[in-house]
């Protein structure tokens, strides 16, 4: 499928240091897309390709008025430790060869700018589960043992022993790792997608938490925490919601009419 480029400045090869690639599709409650367009603020990256690509939805998008065609967008920042890329879009690829093929294009790509520099390809993403938590816990899972181990040091993470990724927040790590570009890892945050949530700005932070720490980031948290407090309403109705039916569940267990049964 077509795969078009923008590029709104050249890098020097010679310059990069360390370069590592951050990944946030939109998916679950917006938890990566979220979290990754947080850590490129925090960074102040600067736009440096526009991607143009023939699976994107045919869904025009529209901002403070201004229309333009789905794109995916890197973003770029230079650091004294190592350089950031970021990849978001507001769309993943629509079908199963829209996702393998992006993911080959844009990992060539990357190998052919950075002249094979790149360090790590990390992922972010939402893994559901079926409880409420101020601090939603982080499941890291790698194309390298080692490289996971080094997540798995820090504070509120745990290994993914099993399951599946869709899409291209689990496809674009493990095919950079087992395809020899760099090591692939992949971040996910506990989530709860309910109806009326349409983000989980806790399960975003998790995943901010992580990344500014383990990359040396000041990541700034107010406006997360103000999309939590907006969100407040909705968790409490929700704990509340389950609540009440476990409490019946419990004094009804024994009884005949009881509907957990």
């Amino acid at each position: 499928m077509d795969f078009n480029i923008e590029k709104k400045f050249d890098l020097n090869i010679n310059d990069l240091k360390d370069p590592v690639v951050l990944i946030g599709w939109p998916g679950i409650a917006l938890v990566a897309k979220l979290a990754i367009g947080s850590i490129k603020d925090a960074i102040d990256a600067k736009l440096f390709l526009n991607i143009e690509y023939f699976d994107f939805p045919p869904k025009s998008t529209v901002e403070k008025g201004i229309l333009d065609i789905p794109m995916a967008k890197l973003f770029y920042k230079s650091r004294d430790d190592n350089d950031i890329f970021v990849l978001t879009a507001n769309f993943q690829p629509q079908s199963p060869e829209g996702v393998f093929d992006f993911t080959r294009q844009f990992c060539e790509e990357m190998d052919r700018i950075t002249s094979g520099k790149v360090k790590m390809y990390v992922s972010t993403g939402a893994l559901v589960t079926d409880k409420i938590s101020d601090n939603p816990k982080v499941h890291v899972c790698s194309t390298d043992e080692a490289l996971m181990s080094t997540f798995l040091e820090l504070e509120n993470t745990t290994m993914m022993d099993g399951g599946i990724i869709a899409g291209a927040n689990g496809i674009l790590p493990a095919y950079a790792g087992v395809k020899g570009f760099a090591p692939g890892i992949c971040l996910l945050a506990e989530t709860i997608p309910l109806p009326m949530m349409s983000l989980d700005p806790r399960a975003s932070k998790a995943l901010v938490q992580i990344l500014s720490k383990y990359f040396n980031i000041e990541a700034p948290f107010e406006e997360l925490d103000k999309k939590i407090k907006e969100m407040q309403d909705v968790f409490d109705s929700f704990k509340k919601q389950a609540d009440f039916f476990m409490k019946g569940a419990k004094e009804d267990k024994e009884g005949p009419d009881s509907y957990f049964r």
